[in-house]
């Protein structure tokens, strides 16, 4: 076979061992990108290794060791920070505190001692959540939260992959290891986004609700789902994920008072305000409006050009979902979808990629990778914690190509599974297997 002969091409063979130095830059080529053969699983696995050694000891640094990160009084500037104490706000009765940015602002710099703020754009869902964390003094909340959210991010990995070698190898993946480091709650959300794409395909549609209803504590990150589920008829998991969204704001507004939805809604004009200020850099986002931002367009035409990308990806996940039950197919078209749709996303959200990339190993595990596929995932991968460091140094926004190239990995494995339906046809109708 040609593509034999290709694999054992030697790059340092002469012209007269009857193979050319073309065709040994094919060889190359073919094993390295196309086929991806060098990503071995003791290659993955010595990666993940230096990831995990790295990451335990960047936490043990940050957590107990004077750094870099620490305010003059020795206070971690880290995103938790606000999830915490927002969450201490709702211990000490005044969860809509959090919502006043001017006075939330006050009370970070009195513990601080700091001018650096950390805004909390989230709904009182969230904030109840982190009620629990905050019974913890603030470092041990910190690794509580962190180790207890990639915890469930590894069950959803393991339930999608089938193994723990796989699923320990996703959770460390470069993306997830940043979140881990501010704090962030993407393990949380990937895990959340895993539940409910496993719960659809083991046609468990009440928990895939639950699991999507719970989803709601980040909201840009369901504009898409409900396209989903339209296309897809699925009204089981559409009821339930309404009735457990309305039961948690309903036990959070018994909890905490309706006061604080009020406060929660009459903040979150700030956040729009925000985005377009750059008041959180455009380098650490990840959308198509903070990269045309960052490339010089107004915000007028940046929002064109994001309104472009959103129409674009909606109709993807209408006619994927409309037309498909493969979860290969499903998920990275959803997911990439959800992060290209979302003007307000930033570079630790790129944790939910973990998700799609699960579901498409398996799929290249069991039945084989397409070409090309293996190197376009390790790009994603590798990837997925470089994209505002190019953008800081190099002005170079690739953030949303990682999500597009997902949400690509998708669609050409429902083009692909579409024309094996129509040859598996034609073959069962007697015309040739061609046709």
């Amino acid at each position: 076979m040609a593509d034999s002969a290709d694999t054992n091409a030697d790059p340092g063979a002469n012209p007269g061992s009857g193979r050319t130095e073309q065709d040994a830059g094919r060889g190359l080529w073919h094993r390295g990108v196309r086929e991806g053969d060098w990503l071995t699983w003791d290659r993955i696995g010595f990666a993940c290794v230096c990831v995990a050694i790295g990451l335990v000891a960047g936490l043990l640094w940050m957590l107990l060791l004077p750094n870099s990160f620490s305010s003059p009084n020795g206070t971690l500037l880290m995103d938790y920070f606000s999830f915490w104490l927002a969450g201490r706000q709702v211990l000490a009765g005044d969860p809509a505190l959090v919502y006043r940015t001017a006075d939330f602002a006050v009370l970070q710099q009195q513990l601080t001692a700091s001018d650096t703020f950390f805004s909390f754009f989230y709904p009182p869902t969230y904030q109840l959540l982190q009620g629990i964390y905050a019974l913890l003094p603030y470092k041990a909340a910190f690794a509580a939260f962190v180790f207890s959210t990639t915890g469930l991010l590894l069950l959803a990995c393991r339930l999608i992959g089938g193994n723990w070698l796989l699923a320990v190898c996703l959770i460390l993946i470069p993306a997830s290891a940043n979140n881990a480091f501010f704090g962030q709650n993407a393990a949380l959300t990937a895990a959340l986004f895993g539940f409910f794409l496993v719960a659809v395909e083991r046609e468990k549609m009440v928990l895939a609700g639950i699991a999507l209803g719970l989803l709601t504590i980040k909201p840009q990150l369901g504009i898409l789902v409900p396209v989903a589920l339209i296309a897809s008829l699925n009204w089981r998991t559409f009821l339930s994920a309404s009735v457990t969204t309305l039961v948690l704001a309903g036990l959070s507004a018994a909890l905490l008072g309706v006061g604080v939805w009020q406060a929660f809604w009459q903040q979150a004009p700030l956040a729009a305000a925000v985005m377009e200020g750059g008041n959180v850099e455009w380098e650490k986002m990840i959308s198509v409006y903070s990269s045309g931002r960052l490339l010089g367009l107004a915000h007028a035409a940046a929002m064109t050009v994001q309104a472009t990308f959103a129409t674009a990806a909606l109709a993807c996940v209408w006619v994927v979902w409309r037309r498909s039950t493969r979860m290969d197919v499903l998920a990275p078209v959803l997911v990439g979808g959800t992060l290209l749709v979302t003007p307000f996303a930033l570079s630790y959200d790129l944790a939910l990629l973990i998700i799609p990339s699960a579901f498409l190993i398996r799929s290249g595990l069991e039945t084989g990778f397409l070409p090309y596929e293996k190197f376009v995932l390790f790009l994603v991968i590798a990837l997925s914690a470089s994209t505002s460091p190019l953008a800081i140094w190099l002005h170079l926004p690739i953030a949303p190509l990682l999500p597009a190239m997902v949400l690509g990995l998708g669609l050409r494995r429902f083009v692909s599974g579409r024309q094996e339906g129509r040859q598996a046809r034609a073959v069962s109708n007697g015309a040739p297997a061609s046709a």
